[in-house]
């Protein structure tokens, strides 16, 4: 019995197995004329697996691409359209973590930084305001992780704590 997870990786998963196939057979036909007409067939069926992709613009060149993708581009056939190689791999670079720890994880970064600069502020009026701001935050973050209610005094120690006792409610 043969097992798909022996056999080679497919090139585009959502066409499948035997679409593969098909185009590894198509690579194997001697004659040009019977080659090139089994290649419109092949895309054709392309095109039925995935009547989605009929409202985009280039359809047609999309698929005869694929084609001669899963063929690696070594399917000897008059193609109808230019196609365009892709490239092995190009993957987007992966981010990096923040590398820094939050005190408090169930207040998250935002809350850390914005109380950072609050204690920095020099206008007590400007302060005042936004420190009950980011303490409605701070409560309603509490609440979220407890899944209930968050007290003040809670609220105002971790205020406290955060900003090294600069800030107080």
């Amino acid at each position: 019995m043969k097992y798909n997870t022996n056999e080679e990786k497919l090139k585009l998963p959502e066409y499948g197995r035997l679409i593969q196939k098909m185009v590894e057979h198509a690579c194997t036909i001697e004659d040009r004329a019977k080659r090139q007409e089994y290649a419109q067939r092949i895309v054709r069926i392309m095109a039925q697996l995935n009547p989605q992709l009929k409202n985009i613009p280039n359809f047609t060149h999309k698929l005869w691409d694929h084609l001669a993708y899963m063929a690696n581009y070594e399917l000897d056939i008059d193609y109808p359209v230019e196609i365009c190689k892709r490239e092995e791999g190009s993957r987007p670079q992966k981010l990096s973590y923040p590398q820094g720890s939050i005190r408090y994880r169930h207040y998250g970064r935002l809350i850390e930084n914005a109380i950072k600069k609050l204690s920095e502020e020099p206008d007590d009026q400007q302060r005042e305001s936004k420190l009950l701001l980011i303490a409605n935050r701070m409560k309603r973050n509490l609440a979220a992780w407890k899944g209930g209610s968050a007290t003040d005094n809670k609220v105002a120690r971790d205020l406290e704590t955060y900003s090294d006792g600069k800030l107080s409610l």
